[in-house]
């Protein structure tokens, strides 16, 4: 198994966007997730104006950098039944200057719960909408969720998927689950942490083989103890471990 992106999830505001950018340079793979839901990310709030400025920085501007929007609640129900936000819109056409690619190339649409249940055909409208971005839906056992996810796949789109056993509690499974389909990327959150990330991967590596499509994503477990509050050393940690991981399997 080759590790496609190592991703940090829910790094916010009170981040420097020098450290941001720092941490996005520790490795090609490193990913950075933002939460998107409204208020947080409307216009003219804190974190809307942070993320517009990291976004026109000469660095997310010239490399390849990896940021990944998590859209959730009321904004995840409106993009998935195609009522895109406009914050959302203009990131989802933010180009590079040089390129013309689009800077922002996964979103996750956090479904996970099971409270929202779009339709499959609706959804698959808006994938086709946006070729040159890459969609994440979380996937679990939750029978709802499981049957949009299947329905998904019969549209014929490309999308990937993020396996969560836990439904975004943060705790990891005794086992991972094996990919569901050979044609879709597939990604595992649920607990990981700087202290669990290298016997996890083992764990993920049993069931993932020889794939090269996966990625693994912390949140709750980078955090300062006790609060919410994104850790950069935690998240060092974490990569590092991760990449050492996956440098003794070559």
């Amino acid at each position: 198994m080759k590790l496609r992106y190592i991703t940090c999830s829910d790094i916010r505001e009170n981040i420097p966007e020098y450290k941001v950018i720092d941490l996005l340079k520790t490795s090609e793979k490193v990913e950075l997730g933002i939460q998107a839901h409204s208020p947080n990310m409307n216009k003219n709030m804190p974190r809307n104006i942070w993320l517009n400025k990291l976004l026109n920085t000469s660095d997310i501007n010239t490399f390849p950098l990896n940021i990944a929007i998590h859209v959730n609640y009321d904004w995840c129900s409106d993009f998935c039944m195609g009522n895109i936000p406009e914050e959302l819109k203009y990131l989802l056409n933010f180009r590079h200057t040089s390129t013309g690619k689009p800077i922002i190339k996964r979103w996750q649409l956090n479904i996970g719960d099971g409270t929202i249940i779009p339709n499959a055909k609706t959804v698959s409208n808006i994938i086709k909408s946006y070729p040159y971005q890459e969609f994440i839906f979380p996937y679990n056992e939750k029978p709802d969720l499981r049957n949009f996810i299947h329905e998904l796949n019969d549209t014929g789109v490309s999308f990937s998927l993020l396996f969560d056993s836990s439904y975004g509690a943060g705790i990891a499974p005794s086992s991972w689950n094996a990919p569901i389909y050979k044609n879709h990327p597939q990604g595992y959150a649920g607990g990981l942490s700087p202290e669990n990330v290298t016997e996890n991967l083992d764990k993920i590596n049993r069931v993932t083989k020889d794939r090269t499509d996966v990625w693994i994503d912390a949140e709750g477990r980078l955090m300062k103890p006790g609060t919410r509050i994104f850790d950069i050393d935690r998240a060092k940690e974490y990569i590092k471990k991760a990449l050492n991981w996956e440098q003794k399997q070559k």
